[in-house]
């Protein structure tokens, strides 16, 4: 905040929209912690209100994911921070404040000395995980190809899709090397999640098999002989 703050009319404007950069893997590990882009956002206005900062809009704060960031790191953006400036840091030296992540937590308002927070420029391809408009509905197609079958594609509206053999499944897979629920795809803070229901044979992302993770565009899930392709919508 204090890195984007604007004098203006005698007094500190600040950055009121930001955006934080997480490994999947964190992403995974906040699992029922839907609230906490509000809580942030809560902790945002206090601190304004402490330093008597002038916010032009009610704060709001984005949890979005990225390969490129560490686990346990998290990187700070503000709207103003888009393609522009991911672009740049591949043609300058970035300024000192961009050097290190700053820990992944929830900034702590226990006083003005612990309440400096770095605003990062984006790592190069970034943001390759699926962050949707809406935080229950993010734009993807499922495409479902299972032996002998045509494609299925099936639109992500936000809502848990069960995927197995057994006929209660969202979606049904004729595959005998699938188990009958096999996996399930839901949305957790804004962010296609893949989950392994403890199946038999397992699931599998560029051979590696996965139990939980975050899925991006075209990523390929195989389980059994059926593969799920993550497919941006039209």
């Amino acid at each position: 905040m204090e890195g984007g703050r604007v004098r203006r009319g005698g007094k500190w404007h600040v950055q009121s929209r930001y955006r934080l950069l997480l490994n999947p893997s964190d992403l995974v590990a906040l699992s029922g912690r839907e609230a906490l882009p509000a809580e942030l956002a809560d902790t945002l206005r206090e601190h304004a209100r402490r330093r008597g900062y002038v916010l032009d809009a009610r704060p709001s704060v984005r949890l979005e994911v990225s390969q490129r960031v560490n686990a346990g790191d998290v990187v700070v953006l503000t709207d103003d921070d888009g393609p522009s400036a991911a672009a740049a840091s591949h043609t300058a030296d970035p300024p000192p404040a961009a050097q290190q992540a700053v820990p992944a937590q929830p900034p702590r308002p226990s006083g003005p000395s612990s309440t400096q927070h770095h605003l990062e420029q984006p790592p190069a391809g970034s943001t390759n995980v699926y962050s949707a408009a809406r935080p229950t509905a993010p734009r993807a197609t499922l495409a479902v190809r299972a032996p002998g079958q045509p494609v299925v594609r099936r639109a992500v509206d936000g809502t848990t899709l069960r995927i197995g053999r057994a006929s209660d499944n969202e979606i049904v897979l004729a595959d005998s090397r699938v188990s009958r629920h096999h996996a399930q795809i839901s949305v957790r803070l804004g962010t296609l999640i893949y989950t392994d229901l403890n199946s038999t044979n397992g699931s599998y992302l560029q051979g590696s098999r996965v139990q939980e993770i975050a899925l991006g565009p075209h990523d390929v899930i195989q389980l059994g002989g059926s593969t799920l392709t993550i497919e941006p919508a039209q």
